[in-house]
């Protein structure tokens, strides 16, 4: 009888020990998996010119968008310059239509 149950047990800590090392292999596979697939994706990302890196013959565009606003008091208000505002539309080297906004204000007589 003695026998049988520390056979048992000796039977349940084995199982035990082989279901531990069975998760750390799948979170060392699982690990692995990742990192392959990640940098799978990076190097997809540069065949494709997509990288988050601007490399030396990419042009970087910007806009800025400056808004200003102003209380004028009644009598103020005929002393403001006038402003002019052209427009130029033009397609640049990948097809995209591209406008050109320029504001000038004109000096007071």
């Amino acid at each position: 009888m003695w026998t049988f149950v520390t056979q048992l047990l000796v039977t349940l800590v084995l199982l035990g020990f082989f279901l531990v090392s069975c998760q750390n292999v799948m979170h060392i596979v699982k690990g692995s998996l990742c990192f392959v697939l990640k940098h799978i994706h990076q190097e997809l990302d540069k065949e494709l010119g997509e990288s988050e890196g601007v490399s030396d013959d990419e042009e970087t565009i910007s806009t800025r968008v400056v808004r200003r606003r102003v209380f004028l008091k009644g009598s103020e208000f005929q002393d403001i310059p006038g402003e002019q505002v052209t427009e130029e539309q033009f397609t640049d080297e990948q097809g995209n239509i591209v406008t050109k906004k320029d504001h000038t204000s004109t000096p007071n007589p």
